[in-house]
């Protein structure tokens, strides 16, 4: 360092679309002052000696997950379901993606605490769980962004840092907690809406978290994610959940979306520092818990690009998600009549096995800033790379910025 929420077919209710409305383009959050820079000569792979395990994910395992509900509140069902495959018979033509689609599905529902719900399940689901002994908590994208930076990859992004206790969070930040990208075209959200269901349990969702936890770098890690489904076929008829059911509940909501019993109604204690009133988020337990092996990512593609290496860009997403499953869907103008179904648990192996040197790098990084974080008087800190160079700078934490979590759920991590 240097100073079944929708009828198949109709093509609705899936993914991060937000509300249609004029796209205006929100400046970026004012810079804090540069603390130190990490220039990328300076990050080393551990010693040969040391641990193998410490460039390599190990002792992984589903943790818990939660569902965003619509209905215009900050709503959240635990541990809810994924979307389940139902590919269509015949090849229909669908319609292109259109209308805007949100970059951060959590930060959009629930901009004053977005890591908050990732916790919130945690707590919901897994009581007795050690929050407090997590090295890290992140999400794939924040990581996703590091490991692309030891990896050479040169693209610009943000990340905000905070530490609770020895626990260190990564927390994404965009120009807009709203923000949403720009000139999406193709099927890459019309497809995922037609070939994937919603369980009646778990109708009205808008998405389907994770949280997985495994060991890295010498530390414990919590990865939340985003799964675009499951595969039926991989879950067992007699395993309706890993541990026991949760059974939907009677509902006065007209869509059957929110239930009315078993909801907590938490973080209404609003940050020192946010500027706008509390919002309160509720959390319910339904749904049941779908294992890890039959998740899957999905990507889409026309035929006329299937030579296109979309496995291997998407490995290193696939390797920090610990993803197995991989539907590459190639159309001819809105005809998916080729779909792939792949087990991919081999070709991420041999993807961490050929990264070894680039993964060293990413776990010092880690390392890194975890330490740095931590001797920080506040253990505030923010992360910025800028496209064109090859340093990161991690400075003050710029403009107005919530606290990670609301600090009736911060105190969990008070010692």
């Amino acid at each position: 360092m240097s100073s079944q929420g929708r009828g198949r077919g109709r093509w609705r209710g899936r993914g991060g679309r937000a509300p249609r409305a004029p796209r205006i383009s929100s400046p970026a959050p004012p810079l804090g002052e540069v603390i130190v820079t990490i220039h990328d000569d300076e990050i080393e792979s551990p010693a040969s000696d040391q641990d193998d395990a410490m460039t390599r994910i190990t002792k992984s395992q589903y943790l818990t997950s939660y569902n965003w509900l619509g209905g215009g509140k900050s709503r959240i069902i635990v541990p809810g379901e994924p979307a389940k495959w139902t590919p269509l018979s015949g090849h229909p033509t669908l319609p292109q993606d259109r209308g805007g689609y949100y970059r951060d599905r959590n930060a959009a529902q629930y901009p004053t605490h977005p890591m908050e719900p990732m916790v919130q399940a945690i707590l919901t689901d897994k009581p007795e769980f050690p929050v407090t002994s997590v090295d890290i908590i992140g999400c794939s994208t924040t990581m996703v962004n590091l490991l692309g930076f030891v990896r050479g990859q040169d693209y610009s992004f943000r990340m905000l840092v905070e530490v609770l206790g020895e626990t260190v969070f990564f927390i994404r930040r965009e120009n807009s907690p709203t923000g949403m990208y720009p000139s999406v075209r193709g099927y890459g959200h019309t497809f995922p809406e037609a070939y994937t269901t919603w369980n009646a349990s778990v109708g009205g969702s808008l998405s389907h978290h994770r949280v997985l936890e495994y060991e890295f770098a010498g530390m414990r890690c919590l990865m939340r994610f985003e799964a675009n489904g499951f595969l039926p076929d991989l879950v067992p008829d007699t395993e309706e959940t890993e541990e026991h059911p949760v059974t939907p509940m009677e509902s006065t909501d007209p869509e059957g979306a929110l239930p009315t019993i078993e909801r907590a109604t938490i973080s209404d204690v609003p940050s020192v520092t946010t500027e706008t009133a509390p919002e309160q988020l509720d959390v319910a337990r339904q749904g049941r818990r779908i294992p890890q092996c039959a998740i899957f990512d999905l990507k889409t593609r026309a035929r006329a690009k299937r030579n296109l290496k979309v496995l291997e860009e998407g490995l290193p997403r696939l390797w920090l998600s610990q993803t197995p499953n991989f539907i590459l869907a190639h159309h001819t103008a809105g005809s998916f009549k080729h779909i792939q179904v792949q087990d991919v648990q081999n070709d991420i192996k041999q993807w961490e096995e050929t990264q070894q040197a680039a993964l060293g790098k990413f776990a010092s990084l880690l390392q890194m800033i975890v330490a740095f974080a931590r001797s920080m008087d506040n253990g505030k800190l923010e992360i910025e790379h800028k496209e064109g160079e090859q340093v990161l700078n991690l400075r003050e934490q710029g403009g107005v910025v919530n606290g990670v979590l609301p600090p009736a759920v911060a105190s969990k991590w008070d010692m």
